[in-house]
């Protein structure tokens, strides 16, 4: 039995492991709009590697930090697999690094309307910014940045977000460590988005 792999918060990246969290297929689409591939996308992949949606063993997806579009089509999509009774599985991409050994970081991305989300960690605990750009410097604390894509970062902050290491790349590694955490734990994250759907959706008067 297989798990699905569903990330949509930057590029769309879909994946299959096999029952030793071993990857079978890791594939990224970049420069398309998400949404009009997912499905077919999904299909090939899971034709490919001759499975039956209700066959998987689970679905596990990235559930944030993001925006609510894009965090949608993951949520969405595990919705459907629900019929199938397919249990989800999620996590969040700053909790990335510290599976992976990371004592302390700072994990970034740009949050659109001028503002930046920095989620900071270490032995004694973690803290989350949300700043405007005329802040941005606020969140910068010398420590070692990680970013889940490229797509994290704008003209201003690669700036400052020097030699960043990618939770994408980790994901691709190191999958036995990250989702035997994710799935010992039966980890489900709630959708995390910089701002309540309401606050994102405002209409100006």
């Amino acid at each position: 039995m297989s798990y699905l792999f569903i990330d949509s918060t930057y590029d769309l990246i879909l994946g299959v492991l096999d029952d030793g969290l071993n990857w079978l297929s890791f594939e990224r689409q970049t420069g398309q709009k998400a949404s009009a591939i997912i499905q077919s996308m999904t299909y090939e992949l899971l034709s490919k590697h001759q499975i039956r949606p209700d066959e998987l063993k689970g679905i596990i997806t990235v559930n944030g930090p993001g925006f609510y579009t894009g965090l949608r089509l993951a949520e969405g999509f595990a919705d459907v697999l629900k019929f199938f009774g397919v249990p989800h599985f999620s996590l969040y991409s700053y909790e990335i690094p510290k599976w992976c050994g990371y004592s302390q970081g700072t994990w970034f991305t740009k949050a659109y309307r001028g503002e930046y989300y920095f989620y900071h960690w270490d032995d004694s605990g973690a803290e989350e910014l949300l700043l405007p750009a005329k802040e941005i410097e606020k969140g910068i604390k010398g420590q070692q940045f990680f970013i889940h894509s490229d797509l994290s970062l704008d003209e201003t902050s690669s700036k400052l977000v020097l030699s960043p290491i990618h939770t994408i790349e980790l994901l691709k590694e190191h999958p036995q460590i990250i989702f035997k955490q994710v799935l010992n734990s039966e980890i489900k994250r709630e959708s995390f988005y910089f701002r309540a759907p309401e606050d994102e959706f405002k209409v100006n008067p």
